[in-house]
């Protein structure tokens, strides 16, 4: 498997957004994950990896994870744009994606399909299996491939995403974080801010009570 990570800071948010492109590399068939940014750079790695993009999956519609989606769609016109079926209305609507707030000019295009949780999406001998994951935002989902987890915005290093905006829920992102640790330990953490980890690492830094999710 190829695996690529890019960094980028997307409109006037204070951390780096990361985007991932996956490729098999026997087929060079591949997906680019969450592509807030740095669309020059992932454009030019597919193209001098020689990679067949196949799909744009998206962990969620926030505008730091979706801002350079048009105009890597305008390079792949045959890509299909992937989104979990409950963010799909939120590529289009600026007050659900929150691209003002982050000073995002609007420019989002319509999914091409709606995921649901344990779809598999296959390109080359690699499958992608979506793992609905709620909390911070309605829709957000978290990818498994092979023994490669991208996370989003639902687990970060030492961290877990954000509930206290539109479409947020502590109890959905207590749930979520739950299921994404049973998982074996070895699974690889390629969350969509911060640092890369593993799964036995975080599994250490959580405990979970009645009112909600706690560090130890």
């Amino acid at each position: 498997m190829l695996l690529k990570m890019f960094r980028d800071v997307v409109g006037d948010m204070d951390m780096y957004t990361n985007i991932y492109v996956v490729a098999d590399e026997k087929t060079k068939d591949g997906i680019v994950i969450d592509p807030g940014g740095a669309i020059g750079k992932v454009y030019n790695y597919i193209e001098n990896m020689h990679i067949n993009l196949k799909y744009m999956i998206l962990t969620h519609c926030h505008a730091d994870h979706i801002a350079g989606l048009k105009a890597l769609r305008n390079y792949y016109p045959t890509a299909k744009v992937a989104i979990h079926e409950k963010d799909r209305r939120g590529l289009i609507d600026s007050n659900i994606n929150m691209c003002d707030t982050v000073g995002i000019a609007p420019n989002y295009i319509e999914a091409d399909i709606s995921l649901k949780d344990d779809d598999l999406v296959e390109f080359g001998g690699l499958k992608a299996k979506i793992i609905h994951t709620p909390g911070h935002t309605q829709g957000s989902i978290s990818i498994l491939i092979d023994d490669a987890l991208f996370t989003g915005d639902t687990i970060f290093k030492r961290m877990y995403g954000r509930t206290d905006l539109p479409g947020g829920s502590d109890v959905d992102m207590q749930f979520s974080i739950q299921k994404l640790l049973s998982y074996p330990d070895n699974t690889i953490v390629y969350p969509g801010h911060g640092a890369i980890t593993i799964l036995r690492e975080e599994r250490e830094h959580y405990e979970f009570m009645e009112n909600g999710i706690h560090f130890i």
